[in-house]
């Protein structure tokens, strides 16, 4: 009668194990990359609206979002309208997805997109970058939106 040796049922045991620790890994990552992709699109679309409202020309204002990388609360971005943040109206807050961090705008500091009035273009004269990433690991997406207001 042959059957399986105490060794045996040990390696094999351990290979599995190996395998579900590797494959559990693999999964988490997916889902930390699905989780930053779904933020990355959703400030796209925040900014794609705000920048559909600046051509329409709604408030007669230009229209613009504040990203606000804040270290005491949760990070967040106002959609306002008005030729500045300070000086304009806020409309909506959005706060990031849980377990998500802006990487840009840096710790403790803000960052405004403001689409000019009917024409929809950035009014800065550089490209703005917005980064969010996962707070464990360095998973990162970044949206662009360039000089003549091309959100990518």
């Amino acid at each position: 009668m042959k059957a399986f040796t105490l060794l045996e049922l040990i390696l094999t045991m351990a290979v599995l194990m190996i395998l579900a620790a590797v494959a559990f890994d693999s999964y988490y990552n997916f889902q930390l990359e699905i989780k930053v992709d779904e933020e990355a699109n959703r400030i796209k679309q925040i900014l794609r609206q705000v920048q559909q409202k600046a051509i329409s020309g709604e408030q007669s204002a230009k229209w613009g979002v504040r990203f606000i990388n804040a270290t005491t609360s949760n990070q967040y971005y106002d959609v306002f309208y008005g030729d500045g943040y300070a000086a304009g109206t806020s409309t909506e807050r959005y706060y990031l997805a849980e377990g998500i961090d802006f990487t840009s705008p840096a710790s403790s500091s803000t960052l405004d997109a403001i689409f000019n009035k009917r024409t929809g273009t950035n009014s800065s004269s550089s490209a703005i970058t917005i980064s969010v990433k996962t707070q464990t690991s360095d998973i990162i997406k970044n949206v662009t939106i360039t000089t003549k207001g091309l959100i990518q």
